[in-house]
């Protein structure tokens, strides 16, 4: 169950609720198996306010292709053609980035899934120590 905690980071949004259903109903039974359900929710949470934000910045940048092409008018033609394909360009090279950090995110998440189905106490670099510290507090 720690494992498919894990690996619902394959279904997105959606697969934050996994972790959380797991980390609700088997939280008395396993200590083990609530910290790892909750540590991919909060992964998973992580995910998609990441998510948000890459969608949010996007958006500025693909807003931005007709300013720029705007801006573009008073200056000379090598200008007028270089503005706007320099919105286009940053836009999708945006998007690929996104896309990159995103397969990365999920990868991350997957070896989590399989490193705790091999029996490994696993944790995530950041958030798996301070949510074990976090919960250690009285």
């Amino acid at each position: 169950m720690a494992a498919a905690a894990h690996a619902t980071i394959i279904f997105s949004a959606v697969g934050l609720i996994g972790p959380l259903i797991v980390w609700g109903t088997q939280r008395e039974k396993s200590p083990f198996l609530a910290f790892q359900a909750l540590q991919a929710a909060a992964y998973q949470f992580l995910l998609l306010l990441g998510g948000l934000l890459a969608g949010a910045l996007y958006m500025c940048s693909f807003l931005s292709m007709p300013v720029t092409a705007l801006l573009s008018v008073p200056f000379d033609e090598g200008a007028a053609i270089c503005l706007p394909f320099l919105g286009f360009s940053c836009t999708f090279g945006i998007l690929f980035l996104l896309m990159l950090a995103w397969l990365a995110y999920v990868g991350y998440g997957l070896f989590g899934a399989v490193s705790v189905l091999q029996g490994t106490d696993f944790r995530y670099a950041f958030l798996g120590p301070r949510l074990e510290s976090y919960l250690e507090q009285p």
